[in-house]
């Protein structure tokens, strides 16, 4: 009986970087005498934590400018701590905090709703065939696809932290706990596994064909499945939120308790500050866009959205909302405190979308003059303090492009709602990742 193979090939770009990868680590596992589709290649949609394995937080889905107004609201039935992934056919999964996976059509009705027991799950990814997977507080990493549990594989040590997993283009997948990263088939099959030497707990990168993991000391390690990790530069410090690659070699993030916006470079393995805050704490991680970095400023008494470029000058300067200053119980004024927020996102045109910490979802337009548009209200009040007491949680967890001129926002409550407005109708529909591992 003559094998047969039947593939979905993703450009020659995803095909070198899979012969790329499969040099340092097995390739997926196929039994030649079943006939079997594999997916390669990396689809369109918002198929990862910060919309590609970059983390940049650039969609190439035009977002609207204007007029934004709620098209559909739907209650998921659960908490959600993580951010909503797209995928071509604009399906958005939702992930609970009780390991619930939702996947919502582009009209906001459900289509399917799985229930994995998965404790504490981190944020997900999705497969090239639009499986989803996350890691949980069992050091294991679950699959779901098409409203069943498709694997579940105990891979690390059991950790409250994990740090979002990194699709590949061959259909497999990089999760990660604190310390420990596994490189997992389509099947869910271990091909290779590293222990890194002090814990991380932000999103895994991929950059220069390798798995990028910055530390809790600030280090950045570099993986090439196979061999051992490389320390390779250091940011100086603890970075907050996540690190951002700007392009191929150079990757920034805040640092400093949040004081100072700071790259790295990866082929030097050189450090400079972009940034300082004047008077109040950065909320990153960025969203990148023709080499400007985009993050909130937060001020005792307001939120901006300021726009960095590689010299450090500021590009914009915009206000996004008032607040009270919090206060200590003599009535004094007390610290700037951050507490879990919301990342921005920008498209190709320089929309910036956002979310400020009471509820509000906006756009800026940062080409024409940095023209600030508010949704009030658009999440309910989430009282639930962040853990650690730090600060209090957003009520909006992210945000992810949908259709052009469109984008969904996740609320810690469970809704779900897609945005739309006025904006570039002829804008470029589907996101296309950057070739990475």
């Amino acid at each position: 009986m003559s094998p047969r193979r039947a593939w979905r090939v993703g450009g020659v770009a995803a095909v070198a970087a899979v012969v790329a990868f499969a040099a340092a680590a097995a390739a997926q596992t196929v039994d030649v005498q079943r006939a079997r589709t594999l997916v390669v290649g990396t689809p369109p949609g918002t198929r990862a934590d910060r919309v590609d394995d970059a983390r940049t937080g650039r969609t190439r889905t035009g977002l609207p400018t204007s007029a934004l107004r709620t098209k559909w609201r739907l209650p998921v039935g659960a908490l959600v701590e993580v951010a909503p992934l797209v995928d071509a056919r604009g399906t958005t999964y939702v992930i609970g905090t009780r390991g619930e996976v939702v996947a919502v059509a582009p009209d906001g009705t459900e289509r399917w709703r799985a229930s994995t027991g998965a404790m504490q799950p981190g944020p997900g990814a999705l497969l090239s065939d639009d499986t989803v997977v996350f890691v949980d507080a069992a050091g294991e990493a679950v699959a779901v696809r098409e409203g069943s549990l498709r694997w579940r594989v105990r891979f690390g040590r059991g950790d409250a932290a994990h740090p979002a997993p990194l699709t590949l283009d061959d259909g497999g997948v990089v999760v990660a706990t604190t310390r420990d990263l596994a490189v997992l088939d389509a099947d869910g099959r271990e091909r290779a596994r590293t222990t890194l030497a002090e814990p991380t707990t932000v999103p895994l990168l991929a950059a220069l064909g390798k798995v990028v993991a910055v530390t809790a000391s600030g280090a950045v390690w570099t993986w090439s499945p196979g061999a051992e990790p490389t320390r390779v530069a250091s940011f100086g410090a603890g970075i907050d939120d996540g690190a951002v690659l700007t392009d191929d070699h150079t990757l920034i993030a805040v640092t400093a308790a949040r004081g100072h916006v700071a790259a790295v470079d990866l082929v030097r393995g050189t450090t400079t500050t972009r940034a300082v805050a004047p008077a109040g704490l950065w909320l990153g991680p960025p969203a990148v866009r023709a080499g400007v970095a985009y993050l909130v400023l937060l001020a005792p008494t307001s939120e901006l959205a300021v726009g960095i470029d590689a010299s450090g000058a500021e590009r914009i300067r915009a206000p996004l909302g008032t607040r009270l200053p919090a206060v200590t119980t003599d009535g004094g004024v007390a610290p700037l405190v951050a507490g879990p927020h919301t990342p921005a996102l920008i498209d190709d045109a320089g929309t910036l979308a956002f979310a400020t910490t009471d509820g509000a979802i906006g756009v800026i337009d940062t080409a024409a003059g940095a023209t600030v548009e508010l949704l009030a209200d658009a999440c309910p009040p989430f009282a639930t303090r962040a853990v650690g007491g730090g600060g209090v949680a957003a009520p909006t967890v992210a945000l992810a492009p949908l259709e052009p001129g469109v984008f969904v926002a996740a609320c810690r409550s469970g809704t779900l709602l897609a945005v739309h407005g006025a904006g570039p109708a002829a804008a470029a529909s589907g996101e296309r990742q950057p070739p990475h591992l």
